[in-house]
């Protein structure tokens, strides 16, 4: 920490990453415009075929997602997007951004969006050139918001990618804040969120509106460190200074803190539910058969046709309907046996236990692409676009090597004991949780553990049945 915190003092870190990965960025979107195979049984491979495709969707996205876990919102220290929103703001219109986008739900929006038109209409994940175009209209979109709006707009409220990491954030050993709050006390210039310095290139204020003395979540810290460049470079001299970092802390301390959802961050929360159980349960033919069982019958009987209206019905089935039935189930039974909790505080306060879960569900979907997109990485380094490669395994002219026979049993182990763990600190949340909001707590206060029981508990059965027998 000590070093990371003395580099981030420094003008070119971490820029010089943010520089970096921009152009990582531009590759990957030329790399995914370069492929545009049509013929059906080709593109089926080509997502893992395709150099770009298999970088984003099978290493980037899993990636950030397990640093999350671990480092907290690491990635948007490195991030282009804030890079670009920040130096677009510079020479922007810098208007405040209206209440209804620090409200969160354009964020939420932003989200549904992607699952319900990239993910499940477009296919964003499985062919390369929409894959492309969506990563430039995320270009686009840090650059316009920079252009209209004040400081980091589109990393506080637009920008789903982060807020996700924010989430999962609550569960990470590492965060931001102040070695001591007296010399934060003591100061008077105030460099960390100071009007004067917000547009600096470099020791600006904190973009999304933190004051680092205060600061004491992860939910949503870029950790660019720039209030650590503003505090050791703007009227040194107190004792102390720089006195902003990143700093050790318990795990799940911000879990069991309990802070509670807004109302966007609980409808966000809950359609990432559903998505974790649609990226871990499709893993496995039998399983992936019956989730999808449901909205293929709605679609059958509606007669829909067209990509449009069955990615729709699809979304909301497996993304709003199966996520708020697993959601509210506990609660209906606990409130019919005579449990007394308002609803919007069960779903704001109570629905925050399943980040772990979540979290877990996320770290097994992204291992189980990482390893099984391995035997991918010789062919996508020959064959960068991917085309032929796809073409010839869908003749079958091509085999992919088979992984170590050690990595599946030592993955199911792993995927069992962590999802035990998401669990146990799921309950332990739940119990700290009916402590503080039902003082006076009689048996049907048991029912509310049914919510991470049967969420993880689905988990742990569909991994077991799969995995081990």
């Amino acid at each position: 920490m000590r070093l990371l915190n003395l580099w981030l003092t420094r003008n070119w870190f971490p820029l010089a990453l943010q520089i970096f990965n921009f152009f990582v960025f531009v590759l990957l979107i030329v790399g995914g415009l370069a492929a545009n195979t049509a013929g059906p049984e080709a593109v089926k491979f080509l997502r893992n075929t395709n150099m770009a495709n298999l970088i984003v969707w099978s290493y980037w996205w899993p990636l950030i997602t397990i640093s999350a876990v671990f480092m907290g919102r690491v990635w948007c220290m490195v991030c282009p997007m804030e890079m670009l929103t920040s130096l677009s703001s510079r020479i922007g219109l810098r208007i405040t951004p209206p209440a209804f986008f620090r409200s969160g739900w354009v964020i939420t929006g932003f989200y549904m969006l992607i699952l319900f038109v990239g993910i499940h209409t477009l296919a964003i994940h499985r062919i390369p050139d929409r894959m492309a175009v969506y990563l430039i209209l995320l270009m686009n979109a840090a650059l316009l918001s920079g252009l209209l709006f004040s400081r980091n707009a589109f990393c506080a409220h637009i920008c789903p990618v982060g807020h996700l990491l924010g989430l999962y954030a609550r569960l990470a050993p590492f965060g931001w804040g102040v070695r001591s709050r007296a010399v934060c006390a003591a100061c008077n210039d105030k460099s960390c969120i100071a009007a004067k310095t917000a547009y600096h290139l470099q020791g600006r204020s904190c973009g999304v509106g933190l004051y680092p003395a205060r600061l004491d979540q992860n939910t949503e810290c870029l950790l660019c460190g720039q209030c650590l460049k503003a505090c050791d470079r703007n009227n040194p001299g107190l004792a102390g200074r720089p006195n902003p970092g990143w700093y050790k802390r318990p795990w799940f301390k911000d879990l069991m803190e309990l802070v509670p959802f807004t109302f966007a961050q609980a409808a966000f929360s809950l359609a990432v539910s559903g998505f974790v159980i649609y990226e871990v349960f499709t893993e496995w033919p039998t399983t992936a058969e019956l989730l999808l069982r449901l909205p293929s019958t709605i679609v059958r009987t509606l007669n829909t046709q067209g990509i449009w209206t069955d990615g729709l019905i699809t979304s909301i089935t497996l993304f709003v309907a199966l996520p708020s039935l697993i959601w509210f189930m506990p609660f209906a039974l606990f409130r019919l046996a005579g449990g007394r909790l308002k609803l919007n505080d069960y779903l704001l306060r109570f629905g925050i236990v399943l980040i772990p879960i979540m979290a877990a569900a996320h770290v097994i979907k992204a291992l189980l692409k990482m390893t099984s997109r391995l035997p991918y990485w010789p062919h996508a380094l020959h064959d960068p676009s991917g085309e032929e490669t796809a073409r010839q395994l869908a003749q079958g002219a091509v085999k992919l090597y088979s992984l170590p026979a050690w990595v599946d049993p030592a993955l199911t182990i792993f995927f069992l004991l962590l999802m035990a763990v998401a669990i146990g600190w799921s309950l332990k949340a739940m119990k700290k949780l009916i402590a503080v909001h039902i003082p006076r707590s009689t048996w049907p206060c048991r029912l509310l553990y049914l919510l991470p029981i049967c969420y993880g508990g689905g988990f742990i059965l569909m991994l077991s049945r799969w995995r081990l027998f």
